[in-house]
């Protein structure tokens, strides 16, 4: 199985490949697009110090839609520690993100899929990864890879509707 693995002389053709993201620059000037259902007078001053613009570390992504960040830590465990507790309170809440990993770093977007949209459920959910990022010990963060980005836009783009119950 460590044949399978990605030792350091292998990764870079990986990043060249976008399985694994390369950092660069993103930025957003996007204006949030909530759920029709959500209260933005209530949600926009809890959003509002989690985006970049304002010193937080979230970007807007899907047209204002969604939430977005890369979360680093020291080793793949930690890594993953941070990712459990992240699903626990997606079990909590009853909501999931769009997410990645590669070995010490995870990207999440919060975003609600029906109705279409910015949430409470996604505000909140945003801001209590960063505080358990901080618990899990994050490492400061290379500048945001938009091939992340590309990498989850492509997969909830082929994942179909997965907030339809099924059958």
């Amino acid at each position: 199985m460590s044949r399978l693995l990605p030792t350091p002389r292998r990764i870079q053709p990986l990043i060249a490949s976008r399985l694994i993201p390369s950092p660069r620059r993103c930025t957003s000037t996007l204006r949030p697009r909530f759920a029709s259902d959500t209260d933005e007078a209530t949600v926009t001053p809890a959003l509002t110090p989690l985006l970049a613009t304002s010193g937080g570390r979230w970007t807007l992504a899907s047209e204002g839609r969604a939430l977005e960040r890369s979360f680093r830590f020291k080793t793949f465990a930690k890594t993953w520690d941070f990712m459990t507790a992240v699903a626990l309170q997606c079990k909590v809440e009853n909501h999931h993100p769009e997410w990645s990993n590669a070995y010490n770093t995870a990207f999440i977007r919060w975003t609600t899929h029906d109705p279409r949209g910015l949430s409470a459920k996604d505000v909140g959910l945003a801001a209590a990864c960063d505080a358990m990022a901080k618990a899990f010990g994050e490492l400061e963060l290379e500048p945001a890879s938009c091939t992340a980005r590309d990498l989850a836009d492509e997969a909830a783009a082929t994942a179909g509707d997965c907030c339809t119950p099924k059958n």
